[in-house]
């Protein structure tokens, strides 16, 4: 059995800045409303999206046997501009570099296990919400307390058991609006991002055709707008 205070010294100790730890229990339909996003086809033409659901919201179909999934945090500098490039691809890419970390603390730890960074079917920023680091913003983002939402996210999953497991935090959001209002093309519901209205959809990896009802406010390759509106980012 791990041990939930040594996994976060190691964490801490290969470059993470914060980890938390959650059972391998499936992701509730309030937690991650997938499915509905799904049926409103605001994934656009993310049909990746549309591929092992099941496994995105149950990371024990993912890899069978899993009781842990140790989730970590990597903070990047937020903006100093508006416009161009948004922050978290201003500096190095981050996939590389949260790969990296995660296999150095499977190592450290002696484990066997998962490890996952975005282009694995799990919900990062909904397992580092439940191991209780943070919130998801109406932004459809992860709120750290700390960091605000300038973070990256990274996962081990895997079948050990440890002898504590965090709890998911207070959403700190209240009656915040705040996020939702700044969006110039609408694109958010305060619970659901429909992508085909968000600038980042079109700016981001393979750039798609932009329609001429959508306002970039400057940006070409990702957007910052809604998170720089974010109180808990400034």
């Amino acid at each position: 059995m791990l041990s939930s205070a040594d996994i976060k010294q190691a964490a801490l100790a290969v470059g993470f800045d914060d980890c938390g730890v959650a059972r391998a229990d499936a992701l509730t339909d309030d937690e991650y409303p997938l499915r509905e996003w799904l049926h409103r086809g605001w994934h656009g033409e993310l049909t990746y999206m549309e591929h092992n659901a099941d496994k995105r919201m149950d990371p024990r179909l993912l890899v069978p046997g899993t009781k842990s999934v140790i989730c970590l945090v990597s903070a990047y500098p937020p903006p100093d501009s508006v416009g161009g490039t948004a922050a978290y691809a201003r500096t190095r890419e981050y996939h590389k570099d949260i790969k990296q970390m995660l296999f150095a603390l499977r190592e450290k730890l002696g484990i066997e296990g998962k490890c996952c960074c975005d282009t694995v079917p799990i919900s990062d920023k909904h397992w580092a919400a439940r191991a209780g680091l943070g919130w998801i913003g109406r932004h459809t983002l992860l709120v750290t307390p700390r960091w605000g939402s300038w973070v990256n996210l990274g996962e081990i999953v895997t079948t050990e058991e440890c002898d504590t497991y965090d709890t998911p935090g207070i959403n700190g959001c209240t009656d915040c609006n705040l996020c939702v209002d700044a969006c110039p093309n609408h694109a958010l519901d305060g619970r659901m991002l429909n992508v085909t209205r968000c600038t980042a959809y079109y700016t981001t990896h393979h750039q798609r055709e932009l329609p001429p009802d959508i306002d970039t406010r400057g940006y070409t390759q990702g957007c910052d707008i809604c998170q720089l509106a974010c109180p808990f980012n400034h």
